[in-house]
Formats: C-alpha cells, sequence, structure tokens
C-alpha cells in the first residue's frame, strides 16, 4: 500500500511500455496481466482488506520466528489480542480467519509451554481483566505435572500457584503488583 501510487507511475512509464514491447509474446502477456491488475481499484481495495485482516497476526508470526525466548510469556496473550483485534475490525467475516489461525496454532504453537508461559508472566497475571480461562489453567497444570515428578513436589507447586493466582503472601504486596509493570518476567526467576 505504501507504494502502491509509485507502483502506478512504473507500470505507466514510457521505459516500462518500452521494455514489454521487446519481450516475447508469452512474458508480454504476464507483464500486461500485471499492468491490469495494478491499475485495478478492486486489486488494491482486496490488498487493503488482507492487510487490514492479517496485520497483529503478523505480529505474532514475527515472535514465534525470533530469537528471542523471552516471548514465551507473550506468545498465548500475543495471539489472543490478534484474535479478539480481527474479530473487531472483521464482524461479519472474523470466524473464517480464526479457523486459519486455529488450525495453524494447534498444529505448530498452540502448546502447555506457551499457555504456562502466559499464566507465569506477571505482567498479565496482574492486570485486572486477567484471562485464565480452563485451557490455562489445564495447560499450566500439565506444564508442573511433568516437572515435578513426585505427588509432594506437584502439590506444593499447585499451592504456590493458586498463592500466585490469588495473589496472596508477597505475590500480592504493593511492591510487587509495581515492579510487574516495569520488570520483565524473566526477572522474576
Amino acid at each position: 500500500m505504501k507504494y502502491r501510487h509509485q507502483l502506478g507511475q512504473l507500470i505507466n512509464s514510457k521505459q516500462f511500455l518500452q521494455h514489454v514491447n521487446t519481450l516475447r509474446p508469452e512474458s508480454k502477456d504476464v507483464a500486461l496481466q500485471i499492468q491490469d491488475l495494478i491499475s485495478n481499484a478492486r486489486f488494491w481495495e482486496r490488498i487493503f482488506y488482507y492487510l487490514k485482516v492479517i496485520e497483529l497476526v503478523v505480529l505474532v508470526l514475527r515472535m514465534v520466528d525470533g530469537d528471542d525466548k523471552n516471548d514465551m510469556g507473550y506468545l498465548y496473550e500475543a495471539m489472543d489480542r490478534a484474535k479478539e483485534h480481527l474479530r473487531e475490525r472483521n464482524p461479519k467475516a472474523y470466524r473464517k480467519w480464526w479457523a486459519i489461525i486455529d488450525k495453524r496454532w494447534e498444529m505448530t504453537l498452540h502448546h502447555d509451554l506457551h499457555v504456562a508461559g502466559y499464566f507465569f508472566n506477571p505482567k498479565f497475571q496482574y492486570k485486572d481483566n486477567v484471562h485464565n480461562d480452563g485451557e490455562v489453567m489445564r495447560g499450566t497444570m500439565n506444564v508442573i505435572t511433568r516437572l515435578a515428578r513426585t505427588m509432594n513436589k506437584r502439590l506444593y507447586a499447585m499451592a504456590g500457584v493458586e498463592r500466585y493466582r490469588m495473589k496472596l503472601g508477597i505475590y500480592g504486596a504493593y511492591d510487587m503488583r509495581s515492579a510487574v509493570q516495569r520488570l520483565t518476567p524473566g526477572y522474576f526467576t
């Protein structure tokens, strides 16, 4: 979208048209089809629509592909936010896009570790509208079950999770609530 005007100028320029005339017939046909496409207002409307739809999803996928492992605690929340953004911008068609995203999410990205990363990220847990549904708690408990080898360790960890979730003891201190807004999740480990 950023270079739409310049692209239009290019395909209608004297140099471009001279170049098209030097091409073999099949290549010339392709060049003319491209010229028609770029000149088509409907094409640009569709491009604008698709960019609007996928903007936040692309940002989440960049997080996934990045080398910054600190993103683990943000990935689940970022995907949820991207989906909600999609629903707000496309109230009539969002379900179609959610199905595509969910399929990819379930196949490659949705792991208990991402859910636990979201749960244990204080930046999200200390929000007033924290989102800890059954999926979040199940995924977190699955990670604890895998990591804590004995029943005593699991029970101890689960009790700690409950204190954390309810913001009891050290987790409820004013200093902690203030710190989570300024520090990265790794600081608390």
